[in-house]
């Protein structure tokens, strides 16, 4: 059995783009919730910066992921805030057993 993948996605709208972004990111949420594989999608705002955007989930394994990343929800939304971007990291995480 392979181990959960976290993923945390941090995402920063250009100056003036954050409605557009958060839009965009919004509209992601709900259709990659519904993907088999998937845990747990979830979008948060930066309380102290609302120009940055995490989002947070959990897959079942990497594959799960890579067929995220083909979706039409999934490729609407990297489209839409491509160029509205001022930071993009993501970040793969397996948690280390005690």
């Amino acid at each position: 059995m392979s181990k959960v993948i976290k993923i945390v996605a941090t995402l920063r709208a250009k100056s003036d783009h954050r409605a557009e972004v958060e839009k965009a990111l919004r509209a992601c949420v709900q259709g990659s919730r519904a993907e088999a594989g998937c845990i747990a999608y979830a979008l948060h705002v930066d309380i102290d910066d609302p120009d940055r955007f995490v989002f947070i989930e959990a897959w079942a394994n990497r594959e799960a992921i890579e067929q995220h990343k083909t979706t039409a929800h999934y490729l609407k939304m990297a489209g839409a805030v491509k160029e509205l971007l001022a930071h993009r990291e993501v970040l793969l995480l397996e948690e280390l057993e005690d």
